[in-house]
């Protein structure tokens, strides 16, 4: 059985959405353990009604810390830890488990907005997301407003998501999307919980698998699967007004727990923390200086006319990420320009 934990701090309209997709598109035998973090909005009452096994807060908790809880009080095989912000894709779950089984793997995250298979899809389909839904806030929104920036951005959600499996099943690289990250039980019964001091626990869960994959080899590192894709609307409860988080224990950044040294030899990105060397070149500062408002000032036009993509057909939308996916996607993946 998988157990999907989440953590929630009002946000009626995402958490709406995010139970809609749990509900239509995840097989098997499944529970949803919910994390309520003091919310006054009926969110804690919504997932009741649901059937979801809720765990009621008084204060708001940190993230590793609410994570720690759900685990806890949940009792699947396999555990998830997913951000109320999202939106799964079909049978997410079990092209996720299916991928850990055939890949040997002890953790696993889909594709996202964050990551792609290239460098070059990331940034393309990050720049579609900044014109149709990022830039605008989207706490307080309504589960139909949410739904509707999936349609226009993704158009037929389902022929999406098959498009991605088809083009990118056999695709797995080392990362993490850290918004829905899966992992067997019994990893965590060997590395233990997350540690709730630090709350970059996406990071920092990577760095403690891949830490105990070169020491002791009993666990591999986390890996990102390329067919399967969710929807994340991104830092939605960071955005909109939050309490201040509860927590009394210690608080560490990630270079608090991890020297430097350590983190360039675990990091899947080798050159990641290599500082940048030598004088700009003439383009990189026209590129800064012009470059970038230029590109700044085209986003604001197309965000303000982004609302004209929910009059376009569900099929030319995905016939454009058909498009992009080929030329920037497998394409490039084949002549190995990967995001590894």
């Amino acid at each position: 059985m998988l157990s999907v934990i989440v953590a929630v701090h009002n946000q009626i309209g995402h958490n709406q959405l995010f139970l809609k997709g749990i509900r239509q598109y995840t097989t098997g035998a499944y529970e949803v353990v919910v994390i309520d973090n003091h919310s006054t909005d009926g969110s804690a009452e919504f997932f009741e009604s649901e059937g979801c096994r809720v765990i009621r807060n008084t204060a708001n908790l940190c993230y590793p810390e609410s994570m720690n809880l759900g685990t806890r009080n949940s009792s699947g095989a396999y555990v998830c830890h997913i951000n109320n912000d999202l939106y799964v894709g079909p049978d997410w779950n079990g092209r996720l488990i299916e991928a850990m089984e055939r890949f040997n793997l002890d953790a696993i995250t889909p594709l996202g907005l964050e990551m792609m298979p290239t460098p070059a899809l990331t940034d393309w389909i990050q720049a579609r997301w900044a014109t149709i839904g990022q830039g605008r806030l989207s706490s307080g929104k309504s589960e139909v407003q949410l739904h509707a920036k999936i349609r226009a951005m993704y158009g037929d959600w389902e022929a999406f998501c098959s498009e991605v499996y088809r083009s990118f099943s056999e695709v797995i690289f080392d990362g993490l999307n850290g918004s829905c990250v899966m992992l067997r039980r019994s990893t965590l019964e060997k590395i233990g919980l997350l540690d709730e001091r630090v709350q970059a626990a996406d990071w920092d869960l990577y760095y403690t698998l891949r830490k105990r994959e070169v020491e002791l080899g009993d666990v591999r590192r986390c890996k990102i699967f390329g067919g399967c894709y969710v929807h994340h609307f991104i830092r939605a409860t960071v955005k909109g007004r939050r309490e201040p988080f509860a927590c009394t224990h210690p608080r560490l950044s990630i270079h608090d727990k991890w020297s430097r040294e350590e983190q360039e030899r675990l990091w899947y990105k080798s050159n990641y923390f290599q500082p940048a060397s030598g004088r700009r070149s003439f383009r990189d500062l026209l590129r800064r200086h012009v470059g970038k408002p230029l590109e700044k000032l085209a986003r604001e036009w197309q965000r303000a006319v982004s609302w004209r993509w929910l009059y376009v057909q569900p099929e030319k939308i995905v016939e454009l990420h058909r498009r992009q996916i080929e030329v920037l996607g497998t394409g490039a993946w084949q002549r190995g320009e990967s995001s590894s």
